[in-house]
């Protein structure tokens, strides 16, 4: 069987979501081929990119505008194979270290973004997808922001990346079916990380091993393994529901995130219509957030026009 004839999973979801959690656990499978702690990120920032410039390009030389790049010389379905060889290729480098894998599996919280792509060039994939509180996930953003320099470091741009892979992940991933999209919540898989991990594999088609879904799952409980640079922190508020965002989360980030991604939230059922205003004097407190962003905004932006040259000379 070719590299292309592998089941392959791809585990997705928003950043901070237990992405990394979940892919170690089902590494652990002896029939799994797969990265340890690192991320290829292949589809993200090398595949996507060659093809949205390809489409781009196709275009412009279909209507007449102009013909330049790789159209010139490859049709769709020849360019669509150079993909297909290039997946091939980095996934036989990645089989190669469990050669007798019946799975290929593959993270990176992005991938949420690019399940058409994955499922155009491997067409049999199953996606797992991971969902977790967004508040938590913010808090666990601007976490790990602070402590490690990677993703948002403040509630908007937070609220948008979970919004952002959750809703993409969704709107492509439920037309596949249930044979190849599932959906996991994080806290769900943490309280029973056993019976969860087993319907997991049956969704995958990974054989049934004794005993492996209760020892991986006692091997990777977080108070005994750490995983994605987490915060450990937060680890006294873990199995305390909503503890985490209500103890790091101040009244304004609350309010915003509602703003912003609220609608989902209560959506996806983590949340009543104002839960941001924990006390009785929150929703006052909150009146004039609105009069004080549009002001501070027009101030800055008539020092920004005042401050700036009329024209700005050439270096």
């Amino acid at each position: 069987m070719g590299i292309l004839g592998k089941h392959f999973v791809f585990v997705i979801g928003a950043p901070r979501s237990g992405t990394s959690w979940l892919h170690q656990m089902l590494a652990a499978h002896p029939h799994v081929a797969a990265m340890e702690k690192e991320e290829l990120t292949v589809f993200s920032r090398y595949l996507s990119p060659w093809a949205t410039n390809f489409e781009l390009e196709t275009r412009n030389k279909d209507e007449g505008k102009w013909s330049q790049g790789l159209p010139c010389l490859f049709t769709k379905d020849e360019f669509e194979q150079q993909m297909r060889s290039f997946v091939e290729t980095f996934y036989g480098r990645l089989l190669e270290r469990r050669p007798a894998s019946t799975h290929i599996l593959d993270k990176h919280p992005n991938y949420s973004n690019h399940i058409p792509l994955i499922d155009q060039l491997l067409p049999r994939s199953r996606f797992l997808h991971i969902i977790r509180d967004g508040r938590e996930v913010a808090v666990s953003m601007m976490s790990v922001r602070k402590r490690v320099g990677h993703s948002p470091g403040e509630v908007r741009g937070a609220a948008q990346e979970w919004h952002r892979c959750l809703t993409n992940a969704r709107a492509c991933g439920t037309p596949l079916g249930p044979e190849r999209y599932m959906e996991v919540r994080y806290e769900d898989l943490r309280k029973n990380t056993d019976e969860g991990l087993q319907r997991i594999l049956e969704f995958c088609g990974l054989s049934a091993i004794d005993g492996f879904s209760a020892q991986v799952a006692k091997e990777h409980d977080i108070n005994v393994r750490q995983v994605s640079t987490g915060d450990t922190d937060l680890n006294a508020l873990r199995n305390q529901p909503d503890r985490i965002w209500q103890e790091k989360m101040s009244i304004t980030e609350r309010y915003i995130f509602d703003r912003m991604a609220g609608g989902l939230l209560r959506e996806l059922g983590y949340a009543e219509k104002g839960w941001w205003a924990i006390r009785s004097r929150d929703r006052l407190q909150m009146l004039p957030y609105g009069f004080m962003v549009r002001a501070k905004r027009s101030v800055m932006a008539l020092q920004n026009i005042w401050s700036q040259p009329v024209e700005k000379p050439l270096l």
